[in-house]
């Protein structure tokens, strides 16, 4: 009988840690998973294996090539297109077509005894024989009932507490006769449990189900992933650790070759190295797992982390419940909180702060002493400082998200005094009014009234905010340099640039995360200031000579660029007597960004000699 595994899978519900590897290459306890499941079905005579790939083939196929270093023969079928389980396996009819044979899953961990399921498919005469297991939470699988012979009478995708008549789940692994092939369609997305088996069950078709004793899970995601980790380490599966497992008494710890392991390392519950690690004095080890060529340095603690591959840990780091994977270089004094996932090939920097169920993607770089609340996926660096000469500036979406601005609100909120009172304004675009909204439910939860402008140049937010009784002021636009960056201006009283070490004082908040939160009485409250531009204006004309400008009758060419301005300047230019040809007049979100300042020059200067205008 040969085997079937199922290899084509995306991982993408385990990114960031499938960005570079295919799903079933990924290390569980310091080997491939699909290696685990070669070796369960080498374990019960399956020699003859077929791997069905899709995504990223070629990680699969140089790892494991013919099969001899692992005592098999391997075979592969490439997938052309995603035509679902039972479609792939029909691509590979000509391979299988002569004898029964299994199908596996290559991102599962079990140790089922197959041959007890192969026994029963053939007692029964089945044509197909679904392996079955028992949860104690079936919501979140396809549920199967079975008369009591085992036949299959009925099947239930997800279903809810109320429909919930068996504890009996789908595994994924089926064992086939080759009559089978007749009933999938060639080159069609065709599914087993969703297609075939349900199509068997209405033709009466021999089909069974054989409830397996043991362990098994489906590693779908990156909590199953840790969870899986954690139930190696119990003793709960059945597997081959690599290594040789210590004598110490009360403690379940296997090393690899050439390890170099101090004396003075505390272990607790299960602790696997992989092979070539060096671990400095004062190292403390609890319940994780540690790939290949792994450094850790002096009084480092690991507790419940899986490290892949080549990882150093500096000094007096932490990681807690964590994955990192491999080659990434976690500094001194780093604190790596539970549930943070790290991809390859990154660099932690001395000091910093990973929070809890933080992602980060590969190559990333995260500055010295900095706190990492959000996941990193687009930029290539996390900044300790959060200001930089243009404010608090950033990819729109990306970098500056909602929730960042949510929490910048509550931090500038937060060096305020409760009840005071702050301006916000935005420019015309989408997403500035997005993250002016977020500033202001951080700025309300930290009980600041604020003074929404909304549409409003920075000139006239940063016009004497104490005028109208506000203590400072928010503005948010696009950058006049790169239109996909925001940048985020902190004013106070006088609407001057908030001093450095205000700044200071928001980023030590912003950082540690530590807000001031109100009661719901106390909660800010949001108001729509009225004649702001015209009050603006009116200072403005007091500056000037208005009569001596209106003598000269000035012809102006004045484009908006769709911006807010033409309310300021429409009153404004009327007064001094000006004979003023706008353009682009009106807000439209969709064009600010569109519309180049060399663009703009260009058709101003053309206009302005045609007519023969002043300015």
């Amino acid at each position: 009988m040969k085997a079937v595994i199922m290899a084509g899978g995306f991982g993408t519900r385990l990114r960031p840690i499938t960005c570079n590897i295919p799903k079933p290459m990924v290390p569980l306890a310091n080997v491939p998973m699909m290696e685990h499941i070669v070796n369960l079905l080498k374990q019960y005579g399956f020699n003859r294996i077929c791997s069905i790939l899709y995504f990223q083939p070629e990680v699969i196929t140089k790892y494991f090539g013919e099969g001899a270093d692992f005592d098999i023969q391997m075979e592969y079928q490439m997938a052309t297109a995603d035509f679902g389980t039972a479609g792939s396996v029909k691509n590979t009819e000509e391979k299988l077509k002569d004898e029964p044979f299994i199908i596996i899953s290559g991102d599962v961990l079990t140790d089922f005894d197959l041959s007890e399921a192969i026994r029963f498919h053939r007692e029964k005469k089945s044509m197909a024989t679904m392996v079955l297991t028992r949860v104690t939470n079936p919501l979140e699988y396809g549920v199967v009932i079975t008369a009591d012979d085992g036949k299959i009478i009925r099947f239930l995708e997800k279903p809810s507490w109320g429909e919930v008549f068996s504890d009996t789940i789908n595994t994924g692994i089926y064992i086939l006769e080759p009559e089978i092939f007749k009933y999938i369609p060639a080159k069609t997305e065709f599914d087993f449990s969703k297609n075939l088996f349900p199509l068997m069950l209405k033709e009466g078709l021999p089909l069974y189900g054989y409830i397996a004793e043991g362990y098994w899970k489906d590693i779908g995601n990156l909590e199953e992933y840790v969870l899986a980790h954690k139930n190696v380490l119990n003793g709960e599966v059945k597997l081959q650790i690599p290594g040789d497992r210590l004598n110490i008494i009360g403690r379940d710890v296997w090393v690899g070759k050439n390890s170099n392991i101090s004396a003075k390392v505390k272990f607790k519950g299960g602790v696997i190295i992989g092979q070539n690690c060096v671990i400095e004095d004062g190292v403390d080890l609890e319940n994780c797992v540690l790939g290949d060529g792994c450094i850790i340095r002096k009084n480092a603690k690991i507790k419940g982390g899986t490290l892949w591959d080549g990882v150093h840990v500096g000094e007096n780091a932490e990681i807690y419940e964590s994955v990192i994977s491999g080659n990434t270089h976690i500094q001194d004094k780093v604190v790596v909180e539970s549930g943070a996932i790290i991809s390859e090939e990154c660099r932690i920097g001395k000091g910093a702060i990973i929070r809890e169920n933080v992602k980060i993607w590969p190559k990333k770089h995260v500055e010295e002493g900095s706190t990492v609340f959000s996941s990193i996926i687009w930029s290539d660096k996390w900044t300790k400082n959060l200001f930089s000469d243009y404010g608090i500036a950033g990819l729109a979406n990306i970098e500056i998200t909602p929730e960042m601005a949510s929490k910048i609100g509550a931090a500038f909120g937060s060096t305020l005094p409760k009840g005071a009172s702050i301006i916000t304004s935005r420019d015309s675009n989408k997403i500035s009014r997005v993250i002016n909204r977020a500033i202001i439910s951080g700025l309300s939860s930290a009980g600041i009234n604020v003074a929404d402008l909304r549409v409003t140049p920075a000139p006239v937010a940063r016009y004497k905010p104490s005028a109208f009784m506000r203590g400072g002021g928010v503005h948010v636009k696009l950058s006049g340099d790169d239109p996909n960056q925001i940048e985020i201006k902190i004013f106070d009283v006088e609407g001057r640039d908030i001093s450095i070490a205000q700044k200071k004082s928001i980023e030590r908040l912003f950082n540690r995360e530590d807000f001031r939160r109100v009661s719901i009485q106390e909660v800010g409250e949001i108001s729509f200031p009225p004649r702001v531009p015209e009050n603006y204006s009116e200072e403005l004309l007091r500056c000037l000579d208005v009569e001596e400008i209106g003598k000269r009758r000035l012809k102006v060419v004045l484009d908006y660029c769709f911006s807010g301005a033409s309310g300021i300047f429409n009153t404004f230019l009327g007064k001094l007597n000006c004979e003023v040809i706008t353009l682009n007049a009106y807000h439209d979100e969709n064009r600010v960004t569109m519309v180049t300042p060399e663009q703009s020059q260009a058709s101003v200067a053309s206009i302005v000699k045609s007519l023969g205008a002043d300015l």
